[in-house]
């Protein structure tokens, strides 16, 4: 065979192999760039479903912190309006003091909201106090009651019906009582009207999720016999 019939076939085999491996090379180049795409689409995919599950999660979890919040709140406040609604239908008459401790009818305009006693026919005395229901405040504001023969037994002697924990109980606020006397000469007994605030503790997260409050308030008539 003429030598340039040999050159010209073994220049078309090399233009077939380089043109060949040009061809499989760029595919692989190719495929390796769609493969960066692919991890990257993925790991897009993936920032956006761990940013929805941490959103959603952040939710509910502020969802539950408040749920557990006005729960606790709401339930010391049901707890003490019952307790004390149930001792006060109970009693057979009610006396008042003002600021000094000094007795006064429940009518006079120097009588404490803050404190009521209630007489009782089998037992001493209950008395029932509001304590640190009013700001500034350095612990939580609480309802207290004790049972004595003493006409006005000192303030450590009472018994909290609130949660005082800071962070996990409760504030009492504005806690007001107010006695509307029976008639003189009439059978009608007397009524005492009960409202308060309560919220969370003071030294609990200051976080929107962690706040509540709920107002109390109702009328209680005593036994008239």
């Amino acid at each position: 065979m003429p030598f340039h019939k040999v050159s010209s076939i073994w220049y078309l085999v090399s233009g077939i192999k380089y043109t060949k491996y040009k061809i499989l090379n760029t595919k692989y180049c190719k495929t390796k760039g769609f493969t960066l795409i692919e991890l990257l689409v993925v790991l897009g995919i993936l920032a956006a479903a761990v940013g929805a599950s941490m959103i959603f999660l952040t939710s509910v979890l502020k969802g539950t912190n408040q749920a557990n919040v006005t729960a606790e709140v709401k339930q010391n406040g049901q707890v003490v309006l019952d307790s004390l609604e149930k001792q006060i239908r109970g009693a057979t008459d009610v006396e008042c003091a003002n600021s000094a401790g000094n007795s006064v009818d429940c009518s006079d305009a120097s009588a404490s909201l803050k404190y009521l006693k209630l007489v009782r026919s089998d037992e001493d005395p209950l008395h029932i106090g509001c304590f640190l229901d009013s700001l500034p405040k350095t612990e939580n504001g609480w309802i207290g009651i004790v049972e004595s023969a003493l006409a006005y037994p000192s303030s450590t002697n009472y018994v909290s019906v609130t949660n005082k924990d800071a962070i996990s109980g409760v504030d009492i606020q504005d806690c007001n009582f107010k006695v509307s006397s029976a008639s003189s000469g009439t059978t009608s007994p007397s009524v005492v009207s009960i409202s308060f605030i309560v919220n969370q503790g003071i030294d609990a997260p200051s976080r929107a999720d962690f706040l509540a409050n709920a107002k109390f308030e109702t009328t209680i008539s005593l036994r008239n016999y």
